[in-house]
């Protein structure tokens, strides 16, 4: 079961559990597999692993949350081995309202944050991002009944990408964000909407030919097919706690 960050209470267990992938090497090995570049021969730098649309185009706007899913999944397993009464945690964006519930002094491997606006606090002339999220559109997102790629790419471009902005630091850097654990959190977000999303839209999933259906680098144990149901993943199979109760 994965909680909402703002109902979770085991911190102390979660920030030794983060502590203890560092020591081990285990948390670098996973935030370089995000950060793995290539460069074409043409000069330009992408993702290596394709699983974003912003630095990938279509290809990555469809990879993208299956991708994602998958490296949530390897997070957590590795979360487990260390205290198997852990699961990640999903940054309950609109009743933690920037708040930070708990994690606001966990950075991991970090350097720190450069926080945006909280909801509702006036343009102050700084530059500083507004808050990225209403109750509004959340509920909108899952509800939405529509194509699958419509669906990914407003998803990873609106509360996605401006919730990296909006936490700074390390977060605003695709290549390292994962250094700050409220990533895991943000993606377990993005997650469980896709879930919620999926109830409603059974069968959708996106257009990918062969080669890239393949998670990489999961892809002796992960597919776009083998994971677009989060029901039938077996060991690695999870639910997420209703916001309802998490209030």
């Amino acid at each position: 079961m994965r909680k909402s960050n703002v109902a979770f209470y085991k911190w102390h267990e979660f920030r030794s559990a983060i502590n203890g992938m560092i020591n081990s090497g285990v948390y670098k090995s996973l935030v370089d597999i995000h950060g793995a570049m290539e460069r074409d021969p043409d000069g330009l730098n992408r993702t290596r692993h394709r699983m974003h649309g912003s630095m990938y185009g279509p290809v990555g706007y469809r990879r993208f949350l299956a991708w994602h899913r998958a490296f949530l999944i390897a997070f957590e397993r590795e979360l487990r081995n260390v205290n198997t009464e852990l699961s990640i945690l999903y940054w309950d964006w609109d009743n933690d309202a920037g708040r930070l519930v708990g994690v606001r002094n966990i950075i991991g491997l970090s350097s720190g944050r450069t926080l945006g606006r909280l909801p509702g606090e006036p343009n102050d002339g700084t530059g500083r991002p507004e808050w990225f999220s209403t109750p509004t559109q959340t509920q909108a997102l899952e509800e939405f009944e529509g194509d699958y790629y419509v669906f990914s790419h407003f998803l990873e471009r609106e509360p996605h990408n401006r919730g990296h902005g909006w936490v700074g630091g390390d977060m605003g850097n695709t290549r390292i964000s994962p250094n700050d654990p409220i990533f895991w959190m943000h993606h377990a977000q993005i997650d469980r909407i896709w879930s919620e999303w999926q109830k409603r839209n059974p069968g959708e999933k996106p257009f990918l030919d062969a080669n890239e259906n393949k998670l990489d680098s999961w892809e002796n144990k992960f597919d776009i097919d083998s994971i677009n149901d989060i029901s039938n993943i077996g060991n690695d199979s999870y639910e997420y706690e209703p916001l309802a109760t998490a209030l």
